[in-house]
């Protein structure tokens, strides 16, 4: 704030003939009006006004990969940032799961290349990266159904920084511009009360089907949608009282060419390796799944050999709430709700988060772990208000 009272924002707009930077100033009288001048003068200034469209989409005959530096200025500037993206995207591909290299893919072809993709990888800068993502957090704003979620802004960030520090390796560039942070917020999460809980189990067991294992098992065992799909019975082990997460399922884009070509359901290892793990079932659960076992071969959901593919076994899902007399609730709240339960009834945070198959503790306590009002209440109550001794 200044002295006269006004705030103040300062732009890096570029460098006079002299070398020295240069500046815009801008003034309001609160620190809102001053930062919505600021954006409108960044989106006005540095975002490209005639984005790029799909004529040129991610493929490698666009790439130019080497692994020398640029030989001069004139080579450099002739770099865009179309070639360090198919670059850095082919040097993933052997790298990472095939549904991670197709949502590279299909970032890259519907945010960035169409905002940068024959820029010259030179002439990018700090403040043009800002009036981008600060576009993205406006449209992250909008209430008209065209929203962008935070989560996949923050993704681009992530994937912009990667292509920026891959061309810098490969020697397409000197300098890495900075990039803003990007704040993501958890949003709100649903835990099922107690009262809920019990609903959906009575519908379950009252209906009785192969699905509603599913249902169960989701309440109990903190599995995510993909897994459940992917269940068979050969991963139930019995004697010990346990059910081995091995794959997930998942419907991804088909990327042929370097663009999407339809989807396709893909089964493999889960997300990370914390993701392989074995987990421990109640035994009123293993003595009810163990009466309706099936073959080893067939999947848990469907009861044959089979798979019921995630967008299916959703829309299902919402059918069998609607039954139950419970709304508002998504399938990732089970998981949320199992969390809690285990929490509540003393479960040690290493080994939930083992159960959960999360990498680190701080991600089951950040994310997951809700306690219930109920619980609260019942800590509350523990606390002594009034000493004894202090009355007659």
């Amino acid at each position: 704030m200044r002295a006269d009272g006004r705030w103040e924002a300062r732009i890096v707009v570029g460098k006079n003939a002299a070398g020295r930077t240069e500046y815009k100033y801008l003034y309001g009288r609160t620190y809102q009006e001053v930062r919505k001048r600021k954006m409108e003068f960044l989106l006005t200034q540095f975002v490209p006004k005639e984005p790029i469209t799909e004529q040129h989409p991610v493929n490698s005959e666009h790439a130019r990969v080497t692994n020398t530096p640029a030989k001069d200025e004139a080579e450099e500037a002739q770099i865009s940032f179309r070639e360090a993206a198919c670059g850095w995207l082919d040097a993933k591909k052997p790298t990472v799961k095939e549904s991670s290299f197709s949502y590279y893919t299909i970032m890259l072809n519907n945010f960035l290349l169409p905002a940068f993709g024959d820029r010259p990888l030179k002439k990018l800068t700090s403040q043009e990266l800002t009036a981008y993502f600060l576009s993205l957090k406006e449209r992250e704003r909008r209430k008209d159904g065209k929203s962008l979620a935070l989560k996949t802004i923050g993704d681009l960030r992530t994937i912009l920084v990667q292509i920026l520090y891959y061309a810098k390796e490969q020697g397409m560039i000197r300098d890495v511009p900075s990039c803003p942070s990007i704040s993501r917020k958890q949003p709100a999460i649903r835990v099922l009360s107690l009262k809920e809980q019990r609903l959906i189990e009575r519908e379950a067991l009252k209906e009785d089907t192969t699905f509603t294992l599913g249902v169960l098992l989701s309440l109990y065992g903190g599995l995510r949608i993909g897994e459940v799909c992917a269940l068979k019975w050969e991963n139930f082990d019995f004697q010990n009282g346990t059910v081995r997460i091995e794959k997930t399922a998942s419907r991804i884009a088909n990327i042929v060419n370097g663009k999407p070509a339809g989807t396709k359901i893909v089964v493999g290892s889960p997300k990370t390796d914390c993701s392989l793990r074995t987990i421990p079932l109640p035994e009123a659960v293993l003595s009810y799944f163990l009466d309706r076992r099936r073959s080893n071969a067939d999947y848990l959901l469907t009861g044959t050999e089979k798979m019921m593919e995630p967008r299916a076994w959703l829309a299902r899902f919402i059918g069998f709430l609607r039954r139950a007399g419970v709304g508002g609730c998504t399938w990732h709240c089970r998981r949320h709700t199992f969390a809690t339960r285990c929490v509540e009834n003393g479960v040690d945070t290493k080994s939930l988060s083992e159960i959960m198959g999360h990498s680190d503790v701080k991600i089951t306590l950040q994310r997951y772990v809700h306690p219930s009002m109920e619980t609260k209440r019942e800590q509350i109550n523990k606390l002594s208000c009034f000493s004894d001794s202090g009355q007659k």
